[in-house]
C-alpha cells in the first residue's frame, strides 16, 4: 500500500529541483526562512495592522448631521456625531463608557471594539450597530446603549436577509430558497418556498418608495449544467451538484415578480424570449414603475426595461447595442449594474452610462428613452455618477479626468447641461464619497499608495473641509512595509502606455541581483494594480512574496476596464493572445534601468484568471518564464458570463476559444510548473486543472500539483497561509534567492 501511494504521489506531484537551489520539496524551513515566511504572512494581512474607521459614515435625514466611528485619536473607540454646518463634533459617549456598557449587556469584559456597519434608527433618535453576535441601539441624547431583540424593526436594518419597507412597516425576509412578507403588525402576507434549483431571491432596493410593492426574482436553474463537488471528509464521499453555466450552455432563467402588500397579490412579469443576465435597478421616485436591466449573453446588447406594478405591463425604455464588440461584460455583474442608471430626483429622466464615443460617459434621457444630451465628455472615463443635486443642475461623479492618473477615482462636480468637470478631490488615489441628502456636504474617504486613508467632511462649494479620521499605520511601518514603486511601460504594440507597480524586499540591496516574479491577473473585467494604500488581495500577495527575496511586478495589460473602449477591445475575441506579450515587454523595459532585476530568473504567478495567465505565460513564452505557479486556474470553457462577452459564443467564435486554450499548448512547457486547486471550487471548477494535468501527462511534461480538499476558490484561513507558503517556497526552490 505504501508503495502504491508513493507511486500515485509521484504521478500527481513531480519534483524538479534546480541544482544548488537548496530547499527540497517538503523540507522544513530553517529559522531564517521561517522568519521570512512569517513576515510575508504578516504583510499579507496588512489591513489587520491598521487602526482605521472601517464603518461607512451615515447621514441623518436632515442632511446636515452625520455619525461616524472614530477608531484612533483623542476620541478613539467610539461613535461621534457631527453637525456639518457648524463643524461641531461630539462623541456620543467615551470609548471607556461604551465598552463598559457593552460589557454589562454581554456579561463579559470588552477590551476592544471593531465594527463594520451602522444604521440610523427610523425615528432618527438613535443608531444601531452589531457586536459580539448581538445588535444594540445607542440613544443620541442620553448616550445609553440598549440590547435589541432580533425582531426589533431597528435591528432588522443591519440584517442582510431582511428588507424593511420605507413606509408602512412591512418587512420582507429572504429564506433559503424562498421568502416571506409580513405586515407592520407581524401577520404573514405572502410566503413562497423553493425547490431544488428553483427558488426566490429578493434583490437590493426591492421596495417601491411608498412601500406598496416588493420586487422578487424567481430563479430557475434546473436547466443549467451541474458540476460535482465532492466532500472527502469521511470514507463515505458525499456529492453535491452545483449549477454552473459554462460557455455555450444554458443560462439560469430569471422572472421578475411584484408583490402587492395590501392584497398579497403576486404578479409575474413575462420574461424576454432570449437568454439574458438580469438585474433589478429599483424604482422611479414616484413608484410608478420598477426598472430592470438585461444583458444578452454575448454582451452585445443591453436593455433598460420598466414595469407598471399594478398591471404588470412591461415596456422597453432604452436599448444599447455594440455588434462589433461588447456593451458590458462581467464588471456589470460584479456591481456595475448599480452604476449604469441614475434617476433624476424630479423623476423626469435618468442618466445612462455608455462608451459609445470611445470613453465611459453619462448621457441624459427622458423617461420615454429619448436622448436629451451627452452630459460628460472628454478623453477619460466617468466611473460613476455618485449623486445629482436635489435642486439645480449639479451632478457629482467619480472619474479619471486627470491625465497623469488614468486609473485613480477622483471626485468632480459637473452640470446636467454639460461642460467641463471641476475637480473637488484634495488628494490623489482612490476616493469613496458619501453625499449628504441635502447635497451641500459629503464625506470623502480616500487614500493613495503613500497616503493612508483619510476621511474628510467637505462642502460642495469647497468652502469647508474638516478632517474626521486618519488611519493609524504605525504598526505597518514597524513591520517595514514600503509602498510600491510606480511603473509606466509600453505595451507589446509599441504604443499603448501600461501602468504597474514594483515591490522589493524589506532588506532590499541594489548591489544584488534578484529573481523576478510577474504577479498577473489580467482578467478583462477588473484591474489588479493598486492605487490606494491598502491595495487588494493580489497586491498583498505581491508584497508578501517580495519579502522572500524577489522583485515582484504587477501590470495591467491591455484589455482591462477603467480606460478607453479601444484599450478594452485590444483583445476582444482573442483573449489570451495579447496579455503575456504585454507583460514580457513591460518586464524587459523595467529591467533595462534596474540592473538588480535578473531576467534570467523570471517566474509568473496568479490565481483564478491569474492562474489561467500563469499557465499561459509558461506555455506561450517558455523561453522567458522559467517557473510558474497557477492557482485555481480558469479556462475559456468555464463560466459563461466570464468568457462570452469578451469572446462571443463558442459556436460563433470557435477559433478564438481554440487559440486561447492552454490545454492545446501543453506540449510547449519547458520550465517548472505547479498548480493548486481546491476541491470545492465552484468559481473555476476543479475540472480545469484536471484537464490541464491530463494534457501535460500525455505530452510527457512533469509538473507539481497541490490539491486542497474542501477548499473553495480561494483557500480560507488558516489554510490560506499554507497556500501562500507553498507559493513562496516553490519559487525559492526553482528560482533561488538574491545573488
Amino acid at each position: 500500500m505504501r508503495r502504491l501511494l508513493s507511486a500515485v504521489g509521484l504521478l500527481m506531484t513531480v519534483l524538479l529541483v534546480a541544482p544548488g537551489v537548496g530547499l527540497a520539496q517538503g523540507a522544513t524551513p530553517d529559522a531564517k526562512l521561517q522568519e521570512r515566511l512569517d513576515l510575508a504572512d504578516q504583510l499579507n494581512r496588512l489591513p489587520q495592522f491598521i487602526r482605521d474607521s472601517l464603518v461607512p459614515p451615515r447621514w441623518f435625514r436632515d442632511g446636515d448631521r452625520l455619525v461616524f466611528w472614530s477608531e484612533a485619536g483623542k476620541d478613539g473607540g467610539t461613535w461621534v456625531l457631527m453637525h456639518a454646518r457648524t463643524g461641531a463634533m461630539k462623541p456620543l459617549l467615551s470609548g471607556t463608557e461604551l465598552r463598559a456598557q457593552l460589557a454589562r449587556l454581554l456579561g463579559k469584559p470588552v477590551q476592544s471594539l471593531r465594527f463594520f456597519d451602522v444604521a440610523i434608527a427610523p425615528d432618527q433618535r438613535s443608531i444601531v450597530f452589531a457586536f459580539g453576535g448581538k445588535t444594540f441601539g445607542l440613544d443620541l441624547e442620553a448616550g445609553q446603549v440598549t440590547a435589541l431583540t432580533p425582531e426589533d424593526p431597528a435591528a432588522l436594518l443591519l440584517s442582510r436577509s431582511h428588507f424593511v419597507s420605507p413606509r408602512g412597516g412591512a418587512v420582507a425576509e429572504q429564506r433559503e430558497g424562498g421568502f416571506v412578507v409580513r405586515s407592520a403588525d407581524g401577520s404573514k402576507v405572502v410566503e413562497r418556498g423553493g425547490e431544488e434549483h428553483l427558488g426566490w431571491r429578493i434583490p437590493e432596493a426591492p421596495w417601491s418608495p411608498d412601500g406598496r410593492f416588493l420586487a422578487v426574482w424567481r430563479e430557475d436553474l434546473r436547466g443549467v449544467h451541474k458540476v460535482p463537488v465532492v466532500d472527502y471528509s469521511s470514507a463515505l464521499e458525499r456529492v453535491t451538484w452545483t449549477p454552473y453555466a459554462k460557455s455555450g450552455t444554458p443560462l439560469p432563467r430569471s422572472e421578475l415578480h411584484l408583490v402587492e402588500v395590501a392584497t398579497g397579490r403576486v404578479t409575474q412579469i413575462a420574461p424576454g424570449k432570449e437568454e439574458t443576465h438580469d438585474w433589478f435597478l429599483g424604482w422611479r421616485p414616484d413608484g410608478s414603475e420598477a426598472l430592470s436591466l438585461h444583458l444578452t449573453r454575448d454582451g452585445k446588447r443591453m436593455d433598460l426595461m420598466a414595469v407598471e406594478p399594478a398591471s404588470g405591463k412591461r415596456r422597453r425604455v432604452l436599448r444599447e447595442e455594440r455588434p462589433e464588440t461588447f456593451v458590458a461584460g462581467l464588471d456589470l455583474a460584479v456591481g456595475g449594474w448599480a452604476k449604469q442608471v441614475k434617476l433624476l430626483p424630479d423623476g423626469k429622466g435618468f442618466l445612462w452610462m455608455s462608451e459609445r464615443d470611445g470613453w465611459r460617459h453619462a448621457y441624459l434621457y427622458d423617461l420615454e428613452g429619448r436622448l436629451v444630451r451627452q452630459v460628460t465628455r472628454g478623453a477619460f472615463p466617468v466611473h460613476e455618477v455618485v449623486s445629482i443635486a436635489p435642486e439645480g443642475d449639479a451632478l457629482f461623479v467619480l472619474a479619471s479626468a486627470d491625465s497623469g492618473a488614468p486609473y485613480e477615482h477622483l471626485f468632480y462636480r459637473g452640470s446636467l447641461k454639460g461642460g467641463a468637470l471641476k475637480r473637488l478631490s484634495s488628494g490623489s488615489g482612490m476616493h469613496r464619497i458619501t453625499l449628504a441628502p441635502s447635497g451641500r456636504y459629503y464625506v470623502d474617504a480616500w487614500s493613495s499608495r503613500t497616503q493612508p486613508r483619510l476621511r474628510e467632511l467637505v462642502s460642495t462649494d469647497g468652502k469647508t473641509r474638516v478632517r474626521l479620521t486618519t488611519a493609524d499605520v504605525s504598526a505597518v511601518e514597524a513591520l517595514g512595509y514600503k509602498p510600491p514603486e510606480a511603473l509606466t511601460v509600453v505595451a507589446a504594440d509599441g504604443v499603448t502606455p501600461l501602468h504597474g507597480v514594483l515591490y522589493t524586499p524589506r532588506d532590499f540591496d541594489p548591489a544584488k541581483r534578484y529573481p523576478v516574479l510577474a504577479y498577473i491577473y489580467a482578467g478583462p473585467f477588473t484591474t489588479a494594480v493598486p492605487w490606494n494604500y491598502i491595495g487588494n488581495a493580489m497586491s498583498l500577495d505581491s508584497v508578501a512574496l517580495a519579502q522572500l527575496g524577489f522583485v515582484v511586478v504587477m501590470l495591467d495589460p491591455r484589455g482591462g476596464p477603467g480606460r478607453s473602449k479601444a484599450f478594452q477591445d485590444a483583445h476582444y475575441g482573442r483573449v489570451g493572445q495579447t496579455e503575456i506579450p504585454d507583460f514580457v515587454a513591460g518586464l524587459k523595459q523595467a529591467a533595462a534601468t534596474r540592473p538588480w532585476m535578473d531576467l534570467e530568473r523570471v517566474g509568473i504567478v496568479g490565481h483564478s484568471w491569474g492562474g489561467y495567465f500563469a499557465l499561459r505565460g509558461m506555455l506561450t513564452a517558455p523561453e522567458f518564464f522559467k517557473a510558474g505557479y497557477a492557482g485555481a486556474p480558469g479556462a475559456l470553457e468555464e463560466e459563461a458570463i466570464i468568457n462570452e462577452p469578451y469572446l462571443g459564443l463558442p459556436s460563433v467564435n470557435p477559433a478564438g476559444y481554440q487559440a486561447g486554450s492552454n490545454v492545446a499548448l501543453a506540449g510547449k512547457l519547458r520550465g517548472q510548473l505547479k498548480m493548486m486547486h481546491g476541491t470545492s471550487d465552484v468559481n473555476a471548477t476543479l475540472s480545469t486543472t484536471m484537464r490541464m494535468a491530463e494534457a501535460l501527462i500525455r505530452e510527457g511534461k512533469h509538473f507539481e500539483l497541490l490539491i486542497m480538499p474542501g477548499q473553495p476558490h480561494s483557500p480560507e484561513p488558516p489554510l490560506d497561509r499554507y497556500y501562500l507558503d507553498d507559493v513562496g517556497q516553490f519559487f525559492i526552490r526553482t528560482l533561488g534567492g538574491p545573488r
